[in-house]
């Protein structure tokens, strides 16, 4: 089972890329709150996700830097080679949904929720 749901605020301000035949892809970071404060205070994880399609579209349309948002989706590893011809591996979240969580006026309500 690859299930993961995650609540956070959204690190940087979201871009759409093409990637070939019209597919859109979106790259951010959530940062996500741990339930326990130690010595230095809040704790915080920061996790790599990604969208695609209608959700990355949503994404890019209705947030930015900063907002809530709720999360489901699944874990993905990869790796790629970067410039340094170094093999970089990655592991980050895959969204499947979405859902805002603060106020906003949004125009159409429908929109709220996509699942792909």
């Amino acid at each position: 089972m690859n299930q993961m749901a995650l609540v956070g605020r959204l690190v940087k301000e979201v871009e759409l890329k093409e990637i070939g035949e019209g597919k859109i892809v979106t790259n951010n970071t959530l940062a996500v709150k741990r339930r326990y404060k130690n010595e230095q205070g809040q704790q915080t994880d920061f996790i790599p996700v990604v969208a695609w399609g209608p959700v990355a579209k949503l994404l890019h349309t209705y947030c930015e830097k900063g907002h809530l948002v709720g999360l489901s989706g699944r874990m993905q590893s990869r790796s790629y080679v970067n410039k340094e011809e170094e093999t970089v591996f990655l592991v980050e979240m895959v969204i499947d949904e979405l859902h805002f969580l603060q106020g906003r006026k949004i125009q159409d309500p429908s929109l709220l929720e996509v699942e792909v």
